[in-house]
């Protein structure tokens, strides 16, 4: 599944994303998941349910990845958020995912495979 298009629309969104709604966003998710970041070091928040990652929210984008199984819920906690992307996939640990390397290389960290690779990848490597 190419994402090209989707880091395309977050990374040139006009929003303040990082300055306001990352943490609307993290309070609205955290009544309903646990949620794991280290707010000073990372740039990306782990969403957990019952001690399983279903997802990943990044600090400066308004996108998201989340296993296709839990994607209505968090859409429906998050609907008041009209600008958050979300990138749904089957699990996050498969690596089915692409993106052209010009977009990607031009605002994430450094991923080895940018032709098959997984939310849990792109977590990875873009994490701090």
């Amino acid at each position: 599944m190419n994402i090209t298009e989707t880091l395309r629309k977050v990374v040139h969104s006009n929003n303040y994303w990082k300055h306001s709604d990352f943490i609307s966003v993290m309070e609205t998710l955290s009544s309903h998941y646990d949620i794991d970041i280290e707010i000073d070091s990372e740039k990306i928040a782990v969403i957990v349910l019952e001690n399983k990652t279903i997802g990943y929210t990044c600090l400066n984008y308004p996108m998201i990845f989340i296993e296709n199984k839990y994607a209505s819920q968090v859409r429906n906690v998050l609907h008041t958020f009209n600008d958050v992307e979300y990138i749904i996939v089957d699990m996050i640990s498969h690596q089915y995912l692409s993106v052209d390397s010009d977009i990607y290389n031009s605002y994430f960290d450094y991923m080895e495979n940018l032709n098959a690779f997984s939310a849990e990848d792109f977590y990875f490597y873009n994490v701090t």
